[in-house]
């Protein structure tokens, strides 16, 4: 079983050796000679381990702990293999280059540079890149190039928080989805250049960013430092669109109907969400004199909204000066998160609705006749108690992790419980901003609690204690010595 698991992170880090020579590509282009070399090397000796462990552990049937071990394995190998470049150029601390690199994959967006404005062109491509890489995600990117055995590759599929598929095969459905995301990222960049005026390298960083519901920015300022309502509108628009289901995207455009779009669930409620909360925040800060007037409140707000809410994490006003009401607004948005099957991240609409649903259907079974027969459906959909144990044991599980690590930021960093529990759920939910200021200056056990949450919140939880339990390794040592 452990050679199938050596072959899976075999392929990831052969996927990512590739990768490598494209800010190659960006350094030739805009003269980095320096950066050139090293990516060009870098990118040829990660390819080769890989290519050479690749032919040495063949991937065969992959059984689901063996996925789910690749999966959070995966993303702890990928995000070390990332920092390199970060410890090399930019010359970061190694616990700093992990935490920029693991926020990049996990599509966070919490930095610990200071001034991104300073880095080679080819490094800020990196940085975008990984977390357009990341937005699908790591397994769905190496399936691209190496293809498992049988049914194992439903089972990689699942290993990364995805439960259905909208094609016939799975394969078909990975390759739908990155056809897809492609062409969106390539409309996002087209308008920013061609509407909004924007820089082409910057245009295409924050469509990877944007798509990816990521958030990293070439400037310091965020979205801020643009000033333009254009830029804003397109951005909000493509936020919108990776925090969407890519099922739903995929049926929307089978049946080429819009009417398929706005009839699920989900984006209903997603749209009713930014909506109230964008109106909320808007009339709380302009009654608290943050901006000259409503409409400017409003603009601010459905961007912030949107942003938080996709867990882009995209920023156009410093979130830690709103007011309370409107900080703890915020907060929730950071803990409901984009849609099931998305690129966004925390808790997902679609959970929400269930959980809420589930609740007043509880009430209503109180109140009916014994004898009464009324299925528990989310639209059209019955939803099974195997299905709502599912979603009720991940809550909890979510719950769990989120208080533990609030109350380690607490004690590690000195921090005041409403400034950790923001922190703990913006690395969860893998939004970005939060009340905590995240710096280079910050204690490294509260940077690697934070690493901790953003890869457990990427993977929604299972797989990470799945590689984590004493027991699965037990069981996985246990099986090779028997067939030794």
């Amino acid at each position: 079983m452990l050679k199938n698991i050596e072959g899976g992170l075999a392929s990831i880090i052969m996927a990512l050796g590739v990768t490598l020579f494209l800010p190659a590509a960006v350094a030739f282009y805009y003269g980095e000679t320096s950066e050139l070399y090293f990516f060009l090397m870098y990118g040829a000796i990660v390819f080769g381990l890989g290519l050479a462990l690749y032919f040495k552990f063949k991937l065969g049937e992959v059984t689901l702990p063996e996925a789910m071990i690749i999966s959070a394995g995966g993303w702890l190998l990928a995000s070390l293999i990332s920092s390199v470049p970060y410890v090399y150029i930019a010359k970061m601390a190694w616990i700093d280059a992990y935490f920029e690199s693991m926020s990049g994959f996990t599509t966070t967006g919490m930095t610990v540079i200071s001034d991104v404005e300073v880095l080679p062109r080819s490094l800020l491509f990196w940085r975008a890149f990984t977390q357009w890489v990341g937005g699908v995600g790591i397994i769905l990117f190496f399936v691209l190039f190496v293809s498992p055995a049988g049914i194992g590759i439903w089972r990689l599929y699942r290993a990364e928080a995805r439960e259905e598929r909208a094609l016939a095969t799975t394969r078909e459905t990975i390759k739908y989805i990155w056809r897809l995301y492609v062409a969106e990222t390539a409309l996002c960049a087209v308008l920013l250049v061609f509407l909004a005026k924007m820089d082409p390298f910057e245009a295409l960083t924050h469509s990877f960013t944007a798509l990816s519901t990521g958030g990293f920015s070439t400037r310091n300022a965020s979205i801020a430092a643009f000033n333009s309502p254009i830029v804003e509108a397109i951005l909000v628009v493509f936020m919108l669109v990776g925090a969407t289901s890519f099922m739903v995207q995929i049926r929307v455009l089978r049946d080429r109907k819009v009417s398929t779009l706005f009839s699920h669930p989900e984006v209903r409620t997603c749209l009713l969400i930014v909506a109230s909360i964008s109106i909320l925040v808007a009339l709380d800060s302009t009654m608290n004199g943050m901006f000259n007037g409503f409409w400017e409140a409003l603009r601010t707000s459905v961007f912030q909204t949107v942003s938080i809410l996709t867990t882009t994490g995209y920023t156009v006003v410093d979130i830690a000066k709103y007011p309370p009401l409107s900080t703890w607004l915020i907060m929730l948005l950071m803990a409901i998160g984009g849609g099931l099957c998305s690129t966004g991240g925390a808790i997902k609409i679609m959970r929400v609705v269930v959980i809420v649903k589930l609740v007043y259907y509880i009430i209503l079974k109180n109140i009916l006749p014994e004898t009464a027969v009324k299925p528990f459906k989310i639209g059209k959909h019955v939803v099974g108690e195997e299905e709502s144990l599912r979603i009720l044991g991940f809550l909890a599980a979510y719950s769990f992790l989120l208080i533990i690590e609030s109350i380690l930021l607490t004690v590690l960093g000195g921090f005041d419980p409403l400034t950790s529990i923001s922190g703990a759920l913006s690395a969860q939910g893998n939004v970005g901003p939060s009340l905590l200021p995240v710096s280079a200056r910050l204690p490294e056990a509260v940077k690697a609690v934070l690493i901790f949450g953003m890869w457990a919140g990427r993977l929604e939880i299972f797989p990470v204690l799945v590689f984590l339990a004493p027991t699965t390794w037990r069981s996985l040592l246990s099986f090779r010595v028997r067939h030794r």
